[in-house]
């Protein structure tokens, strides 16, 4: 005895398999309306902060005379470092003031003319030098005092 396969046509084994592909697919659907309200809830306070940071450093190094041929800068600052963990929050203002002031160069240390200095707790200007410029409540250009 010879059996029949019954043989399922085209157009269902087609309709099935684009039923599957469109409710897979579905997920993303709402996707495109999700995003004005990911957009609000999102926090740029800190992005804004960075530029704002950026560009208060850069105005104020063009506003300083002599400061854009110095080659190399110093950079000092207080903010302490609690763990390895926190290396982001201790070089941070570092990165920022070194991308403001391309193209010279960044030196962590008070052997330059000018010094950008970063205080978060106290404002103690190190020996030898005045205040050229203050940026904002933490940050200020340092100029050595040639006396």
């Amino acid at each position: 005895m010879i059996k029949k396969i019954h043989k399922i046509p085209d157009k269902v084994f087609f309709n099935a398999v684009f039923l599957i592909v469109v409710l897979w697919n579905l997920k993303y659907f709402f996707l495109p309306l999700q995003v004005p309200f990911t957009m609000i809830a999102k926090d740029f306070i800190w992005h804004n902060q960075f530029y704002s940071t950026v560009e208060a450093i850069k105005t104020a190094s063009l506003k300083t005379e002599g400061f854009q041929d110095e080659g190399e800068i110093g950079f000092v600052s207080d903010i302490a470092q609690n763990s390895v963990f926190d290396l982001v929050d201790t070089i941070k203002s570092y990165y920022i003031a070194q991308y403001a002031i391309v193209p010279s160069v960044l030196k962590n240390d008070l052997k330059h003319k000018y010094v950008i200095a970063d205080f978060e707790k106290k404002k103690t200007i190190p020996d030898g030098f005045l205040i050229e410029q203050k940026i904002n409540e933490n940050i200020y250009i340092l100029k050595r005092n040639d006396k």
